[in-house]
């Protein structure tokens, strides 16, 4: 009886794969398939395209480190010099929102000495407060008066000076631009030298993911001058743009 169910279900089971293919066939899913593999002869190129800018926005980062033997007071003296140094800063007219703490820590410092019995104990010699605020100037004159300004006032961190742009996609748009007259380019050499044309791109490949690639010039802090009252210069020089592109042109 068993073997006779077996033999009964083989063939519905048969019809039932066959009725499966055939809905495939019908919704396209295998003309899709069989299409992606006839695509004939592509070539592939890649662009990269640059543009030059001056900056327009600076970064700074600016803050207090403090120590003393007792935690708290190390706190209550970095919290109080801070607000002297961001004050000064807020007067030379930067803005409450461009102002943004990104560290703030206390943390002991130890000292290794010999014990008894040849051990080594650890002996607390004191606490450390730091505070570190990233400061946004926009007006890229006036970082090296703000870095001033900051250690006058007894900010004894200032590190890490940055330049940006503030439309960064505008230049980003026309880097593209560059890119793809690159690509195109280069498909043209290619498929001239057997007589074939560069028509539209096939496919197109973003290789810097959607966002524009910034090669930074290092900033440069002249002290020299600052011990004579002159303002802190700083060279912010110029900021470099990049897109790049992978492309298909089919012949």
């Amino acid at each position: 009886m068993k073997k006779m169910i077996y033999l009964l279900l083989i063939p519905v089971l048969i019809a039932g794969l066959f009725a499966l293919d055939s809905m495939d066939i019908f919704s396209g899913k295998a003309e899709a398939s069989v299409q992606s593999g006839i695509e004939g002869n592509i070539v592939t190129v890649n662009g990269e395209g640059t543009v030059k800018v001056k900056p327009d926005i600076a970064y700074i980062n600016v803050g207090v480190e403090i120590f003393d033997t007792d935690a708290k007071k190390a706190q209550d003296d970095n919290a109080k010099l801070m607000d002297e140094v961001l004050n000064s800063i807020k007067k030379s007219g930067i803005k409450d929102e461009d102002i943004k703490t990104i560290s703030y820590n206390i943390y002991k410092s130890t000292k290794y000495e010999p014990a008894s019995f040849g051990n080594k104990e650890n002996r607390v010699e004191g606490y450390y407060s730091r505070n570190i605020v990233e400061v946004t100037i926009r007006d890229i004159e006036a970082v090296g008066k703000i870095a001033d300004l900051a250690g006058d006032s007894g900010a004894n961190i200032i590190s890490n000076i940055r330049f940006g742009i503030n439309d960064e996609d505008k230049y980003y748009e026309e880097a593209l631009k560059l890119a793809m007259e690159s690509a195109k380019g280069k498909a043209e050499a290619l498929l001239s030298t057997f007589g074939a044309k560069a028509d539209k791109p096939y496919r197109i490949y973003e290789n810097s993911n959607g966002a524009p690639i910034i090669y930074r010039d290092s900033a440069m802090l002249k002290n020299s001058m600052a011990a004579e009252g002159y303002d802190t210069p700083v060279e912010s020089g110029e900021l470099e743009v990049t897109a790049r592109l992978s492309v298909e042109y089919k012949y």
